[in-house]
């Protein structure tokens, strides 16, 4: 029994050591704003009322513990693809890995907080798979969002970020009446998301 926890203990220490090692890290998450800028303060959880809107757009920011090269243009790393995976609870459901072609450098030795990117955590192919199994309130599902990005290094090398993983709770809690649309307030003008009041034009 105590080799079986011997091993376990050094499979998880090299996995944590892999994953400080990566070229480019996600280490936060920061709501938009209503200008589309990231707010001050971090969210550690996300809301969205399903009848206004099929996104939840937020975002995240990166570092890289890369070493500018003297002579380089002092990018490090080149993000093609952004690579989004799911899990759910209330009800569970099933979802496919999606990926979306994306163009995003950051430079070598970027501190976190220095760049950042603006992401919709939910896919096409997930948003229609929500559309048949949210539930109306006061029921709440639970949707975790994982992401990362693939890439290159200026050297051609391809690799890939940490994946970061955020909690969604989805619900449906009513939309505007036909023939209106909604209108968000804060989250970059994003409808039912976290809360932010909204108008039906």
């Amino acid at each position: 029994m105590k080799r079986l926890w011997f091993i376990a203990i050094l499979a998880a220490s090299g996995s944590a050591c892999v994953e400080g090692n990566n070229p480019v890290q996600l280490v936060d998450v920061k709501p938009f704003t209503a200008e589309c800028t990231p707010a001050n303060l971090s969210l550690t959880e996300g809301f969205l009322n399903f009848d206004l809107s099929h996104s939840y757009v937020t975002t995240i920011s990166l570092a890289s513990p890369l070493q500018p090269q003297s002579g380089s243009s002092g990018v490090g790393f080149v993000a093609e693809e952004i690579i989004y995976n799911y899990e759910s609870a209330n009800p569970k459901t099933s979802f496919s890995e999606e990926s979306r072609r994306i163009f995003l450098a950051v430079g070598a030795g970027t501190q976190a907080g220095q760049s950042w990117v603006g992401v919709n955590l939910i896919g096409t192919e997930a948003a229609q798979k929500l559309d048949s199994v949210v539930p109306t309130s006061p029921e709440v599902m639970t949707l975790l969002a994982t992401v990362k990005l693939k890439g290159k290094l200026t050297s051609g090398r391809e690799v890939e970020t940490n994946e970061l993983t955020y909690p969604i709770y989805i619900t449906r809690e009513g939309g505007c009446p036909v023939g209106q649309s909604p209108v968000g307030e804060g989250a970059c003008s994003n409808p039912g998301q976290d809360g932010n009041g909204f108008t039906c034009q």
